[in-house]
């Protein structure tokens, strides 16, 4: 009889444990390096992949329920966090100038947000704010770690216009509740580095699941050569292309006399 107790707690946490964990998530990229040469105009890729289940109705029992298989997916792809100096324009005599700026910390350069539909319709906001998931959700503060609403606003405009920032919904499709698939646009001035998305699983109301794949951008070719050399030697750079302008400026006036 003690035998048989120990045999039914064992499949009794066996079952638990699959329902427990009643998911998980397959996904990859259609290609994890981003090439930036001089050909380079943009690019998009493919973020697919499947949902895969650990359990189903029929373990269904009165102790153990296995829950609605109605499934949401939210997609977040951004660039490693950086620091950017943000400066406010003021009129002073006519002219807009630079004025005050400030140094908000761990930015993304790019930030690009796709779900099944739009998050409201099945997160809860109080849920959005602590995954950080959405534009608005976004941390921006600075040295003292304190919120700036006024530069956070106008970051998130200008990032937009440049096409770095976006957040949409129903980009995300998921076919039969298993395979789901998100096409991503890359605009051509998007910053380099290390990239990641992030794929969530959400039923009920619940991230249930997130998974994570690694992009990475990076330049290739001449492109390479004159991004580690600015890098490396920024005086130089800069002497070198007051030079190039310089001579493109007498070089166009020449041809021009020419011409004419």
């Amino acid at each position: 009889m003690k035998s048989l107790k120990i045999i039914i707690f064992v499949f009794s946490s066996y079952l638990c444990a699959i329902v427990a964990q009643a998911e998980t998530l397959v996904t990859d990229l259609s290609q994890h390096v981003i090439e930036i040469t001089s050909q380079f105009s943009g690019s998009e890729l493919l973020l697919f992949g499947a949902i895969e289940r650990h359990a189903n109705e029929s373990i269904q029992t009165d102790e153990i329920a296995v829950q609605g298989l109605d499934y949401d997916i939210i997609v977040v792809v951004q660039s490693n966090p950086t620091d950017l100096v943000i400066r406010k324009k003021e009129k002073m005599a006519g002219i807009w100038v630079n004025n005050e700026g400030q140094i908000i910390r761990n930015i993304p350069g790019y930030y690009v947000l796709g779900s099944t539909r739009s998050l409201d319709e099945f997160l809860s906001r109080e849920k959005q704010q602590e995954l950080g998931l959405g534009l608005q959700n976004l941390t921006f503060t600075n040295d003292d770690g304190e919120e700036l609403p006024a530069y956070k606003e106008a970051l998130i405009r200008n990032m937009v216009e440049r096409g770095l920032y976006l957040e949409s919904s129903g980009n995300v499709t998921v076919k039969n509740e298993i395979l789901f698939r998100a096409n991503l646009a890359f605009p051509s001035n998007m910053p380099v580095g290390d990239y990641k998305a992030d794929v969530y699983l959400v039923r009920d109301g619940n991230i249930i699941v997130n998974h994570s794949t690694d992009l990475l951008v990076d330049k290739r070719g001449f492109e390479r050569v004159i991004y580690n050399f600015a890098h490396e030697y920024p005086p130089f750079y800069g002497i070198m292309a007051v030079i190039v302008a310089i001579a493109a400026g007498l070089f166009s006036g020449f041809v021009a006399r020419k011409v004419s």
